[in-house]
């Protein structure tokens, strides 16, 4: 079974938990990344301006696809996240469009997502690779509980 995370956007000691804050606690990995809800404010991120980055995340039925690295570079000009859904898949073929239309998310190794500025929801899948030391770290750095 998966474990869900969830945690406020604006903590009062933190200050705005951003999506580049999520993503370093995440080991280096192969996932593919695939955007498939963005809105926001973006700065200097190479490659997706705020103008175009609902239209470049709607283009495909994968969403806006992109590797580890691509996925950091995109957070640190993410200056601020409104709603967000973004999903980490063992290999690109398993971003399938009918399971992302039908809201289906299980099995994938991590799900990202934000509502309205307000609550991140951190879904890691039970069979991700150090799933509980993932689970630890967010728990640690953001005094989540397990919803």
């Amino acid at each position: 079974m998966s474990e869900i995370l969830e945690f406020r956007m604006h903590d009062p000691e933190r200050g705005v938990v951003g999506l580049g804050s999520l993503l370093s606690l995440i080991p280096d990995n192969d996932w593919v990344w695939s955007m498939l809800e963005f809105d926001g404010m973006l700065q200097g991120v190479t490659g997706l301006e705020y103008s175009e980055s609902g239209q470049k995340v709607a283009s495909s039925p994968q969403g806006y696809v992109m590797s580890g690295a691509q996925v950091r570079e995109f957070a640190t000009g993410v200056r601020q996240c409104f709603d967000l859904l973004l999903v980490a898949a063992g290999e690109r073929h398993l971003l399938d469009p009918e399971r992302f239309a039908a809201g289906d998310f299980t099995g994938f190794p991590l799900f990202l997502t934000v509502s309205d500025s307000t609550w991140w929801t951190v879904e890691i899948g039970a069979d991700t690779e150090g799933a509980s030391v993932l689970a630890a770290r967010f728990r640690a750095r953001h005094g989540v509980e397990t919803v």
